[in-house]
């Protein structure tokens, strides 16, 4: 499985990159804002993206829009401080994200989560 981490943060990229070398099979990438996130994507192809909400140059609400027409095959894993503002779930939700998680992610949650994703790929 291919997962890429957009985050802006290098310590979140990192926590949750730890994380999921747990899991046997993985490949990761990373990039570190919206347009990063868009170049990795293509040669990259990544299954699931875990992405942060706020992010210089292209933020994961424009990024996931673009995706949303783009490849609606990849699974979406929104994480942002601002994930539990009901105005920012119902946001990325009704552009196609698979689910929205709230920063700080905990390990439980990012494995779970990407489980979930994992199992709902076709």
């Amino acid at each position: 499985m291919r997962v890429l981490i957009v985050d802006d943060s290098d310590f979140s990229r990192n926590t949750l990159k730890h994380y999921l070398a747990e899991i046997k099979d993985i490949e990761i990438a990373e990039a570190s804002n919206g347009i990063e996130a868009l170049e990795k994507h293509r040669t990259f192809q990544p299954e699931v993206i875990f992405m942060d909400i706020t992010m210089p140059d292209l933020d994961g609400l424009g990024t996931l829009k673009i995706f949303s027409l783009t490849d609606k095959q990849v699974k979406i894993i929104m994480v942002s401080a601002l994930g539990n503002q009901q105005y920012i779930c119902d946001e990325v939700l009704k552009h196609g994200a698979f689910t929205v998680l709230a920063k700080p992610l905990k390990r439980d949650v990012a494995l779970t989560t990407l489980a979930e994703a994992r199992s709902s790929i076709r």
